[in-house]
């Protein structure tokens, strides 16, 4: 009962917070017209609060968003920031889970009319090494990647955290950069690793 009051309470600072930051902050998206209805996004995990005010901006008019995330207590509080802005999570699963949750991603992501989102280094990083999955969706569902960056006039970085999880703070000017790696190939893929180091953080 405690814990559950706990997270709620959470919760509610969280997306607060957000709301503050939104309505006293510039909020920019460089090359918003790229965004449509059946793409992949990428972030790194360092961006995934603010990534959520995007979410806000971006979700409508009704564009379908789910949102991979790790499946731990810290998913708990992002999939209710997501629930608030219109978004679903797809929680992340550990062990013997993560084979069939992996089958239902494949058949998710091609669905049409939906994006999907995911932090390309996370759950648990390297800080700014991108993963496969989300590469590998964008083909198999042949569906656009989309990559997003961002930039802040003034933020708080918690940098003992593996992620330089980024806080922005009211009354500050947040750019979001938009670039489209289009749908992913075999022949990418081929070259992963040399083509995951050319993405801009």
């Amino acid at each position: 009962m405690l814990k559950h009051l706990s997270e709620n309470l959470l919760n509610h600072i969280f997306i607060g917070y957000l709301e503050f930051v939104d309505k006293t902050s510039s909020i920019r998206i460089n090359s918003k017209d790229l965004i449509t209805k059946d793409q992949m996004i990428g972030y790194w995990h360092g961006d995934s609060y603010p990534m959520q005010l995007i979410l806000k901006h971006i979700s409508k008019p009704s564009k379908n968003i789910n949102v991979i995330v790790t499946a731990d207590t810290r998913g708990n509080y992002i999939e209710k920031i997501l629930n608030h802005y219109d978004a679903i999570a797809l929680r992340l699963p550990d062990g013997f889970h993560m084979k069939p949750f992996l089958k239902h991603l494949k058949i998710e992501s091609q669905k049409e009319n939906l994006i999907l989102a995911c932090a390309l280094d996370g759950p648990i990083g390297p800080l700014h090494e991108a993963k496969k999955l989300l590469f590998l969706l964008s083909k198999e569902s042949n569906k656009p990647l989309l990559y997003f960056h961002f930039k802040y006039s003034a933020a708080i970085r918690l940098t003992k955290r593996w992620d330089n999880y980024v806080i922005p703070l009211p009354f500050t000017k947040i750019t979001a950069t938009v670039e489209e790696l289009g749908v992913i190939t075999p022949e990418y893929l081929r070259e992963f690793h040399s083509k995951k180091h050319e993405l801009i953080f």
